[in-house]
């Protein structure tokens, strides 16, 4: 496999170009196409997921371990029973038959405290650790299952690696979830009422928002990195099987 030398300006080109993707996928997802919460999954794990199989962009970037991240979930409640989506709101529409509307949180939040992993408390949209932001359990559903931004980012991803062990179980996860699961296996053929009563297109959403915040609220940082370092990259894999392979046989349920 040839490899690609990369300097550290062309490295923070490429930042600022999924940072730019990042920012045109939250208008069409805003203006009402599902498709871009696709499309900032994939940004946002070229970005920070890191596996044996890719290298996130920030650690490509030495950020990996300057940066923290903005917060605006908290955790899943570890003693409630009932489902949440830490990311987003509810909303609730007119209608006798409308079972109301996830949406993202994006600015629409006070700063009061949230929950962390540890059991403390912190403000809302504080910034924490790398690794709690991935993994923190940001949603529950119905049955109880919690799920993190990473398996809700690598689930919803349609480009990536089938080769990744941790792709490929957070798809699992996800499929197997009677709530998510209409917006990673029915996809597009899933009505947009379905999509909108799911909370992980806006759940990926208010992630897209708080990776923007995070860069944004620490240029410095970043600028500081500017430097003559020459990073080696594998050349990209080429084509490979589809994630529907890793549906398990016969249809996810959907109702109880």
């Amino acid at each position: 496999m040839v490899g690609q030398a990369h300097t550290h300006a062309q490295l923070l080109a490429q930042l600022e170009e999924r940072i730019g993707g990042l920012r045109s996928a939250g208008r069409q997802f805003d203006q009402g196409d599902p498709v871009g919460a696709r499309q900032i999954a994939t940004q946002v794990r070229e970005l920070v997921h890191h596996s044996r199989t890719s290298t996130a962009l920030i650690n490509r970037l030495g950020l990996d371990r300057q940066l923290t991240w903005v917060d605006t979930a908290g955790v899943t409640h570890p003693k409630t029973v009932t489902s949440s989506a830490c990311l987003t709101l509810m909303k609730i529409g007119g209608g006798p038959n409308d079972r109301g509307e996830y949406i993202p949180k994006l600015d629409l939040y006070p700063p009061v405290p949230i929950r962390t992993r540890d059991g403390g408390r912190i403000d809302r949209g504080s910034r924490i650790p790398f690794d709690h932001w991935w993994t923190n359990p940001v949603v529950k559903d119905p049955d109880g299952a919690d799920y993190s931004r990473k398996q809700l980012v690598l689930a919803l991803d349609p480009a990536g690696d089938i080769d990744d062990a941790e792709y490929k179980a957070a798809y699992r996860a996800v499929a197997s979830s009677r709530w998510l699961a209409p917006a990673v296996v029915a996809g597009r053929a899933a009505g947009p009422a379905t999509l909108r009563a799911n909370p992980l297109l806006a759940s990926v959403r208010q992630i897209g928002y708080e990776v923007l915040q995070t860069v944004s609220q620490q240029r410095d940082v970043i600028d500081a990195t500017r430097g003559p370092a020459l990073v080696t990259l594998a050349g990209a894999a080429s084509a490979r099987p589809s994630i529907t392979d890793l549906v398990p046989d016969g249809p996810v349920p959907l109702s109880g």
